[in-house]
């Protein structure tokens, strides 16, 4: 029988995975890509890089 081992990283680095992420793939930082999700701009487009930085959002993630 294989063994998982998982990991808990903490609120800072997940804010970190997803900040490096919205840079990386959408060329904005995290604080950035949150403001223009928080206002609907990315509401009809299911791009993606876009899909992918939106499931890596912290919970309470205001920065």
């Amino acid at each position: 029988m294989t063994s998982v081992e998982a990991n808990l990283i903490s609120a800072e680095e997940h804010w970190e995975m997803f900040d490096n992420a919205a840079r990386r793939h959408l060329d904005m930082s995290g604080s950035e890509f949150a403001l223009r999700w928080d206002r609907g701009e990315y509401f009809d487009r299911d791009e993606p890089w876009v899909m992918y930085v939106a499931g890596l959002r912290p919970d309470g993630w205001a920065r």
